[in-house]
């Protein structure tokens, strides 16, 4: 079932903290908040409901509003497993504090809570991108500068202070500055990415459904072609190259659909 506010998922709790405290509810105002404890008696982790969380993100891919994932993994060293898996789906994730995962139930469990939830907010007003913001642009297609490849990066992971998200949301403008040229975008490479109207019904599969937090619509895609006609390369979701004559479909995760 989606949500009619935003979802935040807390997960990786271990089993044997959740279930001191399993009567115990967390809540934030204006937020869905939903616990998926570790299998792990003693220790907060992700490996063993990693495919549950992901399930969880997938059955709220529906909602207008979007999901946040608050994450407890002790590994530090593992992080990074995860965090590939998520930035490849383009999932706003961020890591709870220990006074979450050691002390869940308690009162520093739900300030850190409500810390991190206001911080999504400002996340939410100042850097989630709408369909027209080039965030929703296929990171793996389309060749930005230099200067600003790294905005969908940074989107994704910043994490704290609002000196960072301000530093995000000017890396996001000069982006369009960049790379909008009127009603298109138009890459290093000299492609031109145009959404227009929703071509086709068909709805996107789970997580391809959205975009850190942004709703995809039935059928969106960009319509990419060479700004001169020209035969062209393209790199998808998965890192392979193809060549196109003359036009091709992808949608905002680098997905192909045909082209010539």
């Amino acid at each position: 079932m989606t949500t009619s506010r935003p979802l935040a998922i807390l997960a990786g709790v271990s089993l044997g903290v959740y279930q001191r405290s399993q009567r115990w509810k967390p809540s934030h105002r204006g937020w869905d908040i939903r616990v998926v404890s570790s299998q792990q008696h003693a220790r907060a982790e992700l490996q063993s409901i990693w495919k549950r969380v992901l399930s969880e993100y997938d059955a709220n891919s529906g909602s207008a509003h979007g999901t946040h994932l608050l994450l407890a993994h002790d590994r530090e060293d593992q992080r990074p497993d995860f965090e590939r898996d998520l930035w490849a789906r383009s999932i706003r994730a961020v890591w709870l504090p220990r006074e979450v995962s050691t002390q869940y139930g308690s009162e520093d469990c739900r300030r850190a809570i409500a810390r991190l939830l206001r911080f999504e907010e400002l996340w939410r007003t100042r850097i989630r991108p709408t369909l027209n913001t080039p965030l929703i642009l296929p990171e793996p297609a389309f060749t930005a500068d230099s200067s600003v490849r790294d905005s969908w990066k940074r989107a994704r992971k910043v994490h704290s202070d609002r000196d960072n998200l301000d530093a995000v949301g000017a890396s996001i403008r000069r982006f369009s500055e960049r790379h909008r040229q009127g009603q298109v975008w138009l890459d290093r490479d000299k492609l031109v990415f145009q959404s227009g109207a929703p071509h086709g019904t068909h709805g996107l599969p789970g997580w391809r459904a959205q975009k850190l937090t942004c709703q995809l619509p039935k059928g969106h895609h960009y319509d990419v072609k060479h700004e001169r006609g020209r035969a062209f390369d393209l790199s998808d979701h998965g890192g392979s190259t193809h060549r196109f004559d003359t036009y091709t479909n992808v949608d905002a995760h680098g997905f192909v659909r045909g082209g010539q």
